[in-house]
């Protein structure tokens, strides 16, 4: 999913976790986690949603504080939306 994506909106929820990668991706996180017996190349399939909130960085790595506020900038208005109540 891809977040530049105007006509995306979050699926409904209940509760929301957001979790950031780092450097080497949340596959390496899934593959370094005996517990999991999921495959990395699988990781996509522990989330309901698997968003890339710079899919246009290039080579550059963004530092989390970066990737932070990105994320909750382009995903403020669609959690907004969600938590409005139903007329």
């Amino acid at each position: 999913v891809r977040l530049d994506d105007p006509s995306y909106e979050l699926p409904d929820f209940k509760h929301l976790l957001i979790v950031f990668g780092g450097v080497a991706g949340l596959e390496t996180a899934v593959a370094d986690t005996e517990e999991l017996t999921i495959p990395s190349s699988r990781t996509s399939y522990l989330f309901d949603a698997y968003v890339n909130t710079c899919p246009n960085q290039g080579s550059r790595t963004i530092r989390s504080e970066e990737a932070f506020l990105i994320t909750m900038s382009l995903l403020r208005p669609r959690i907004a939306r969600k938590l409005q109540p139903s007329s």
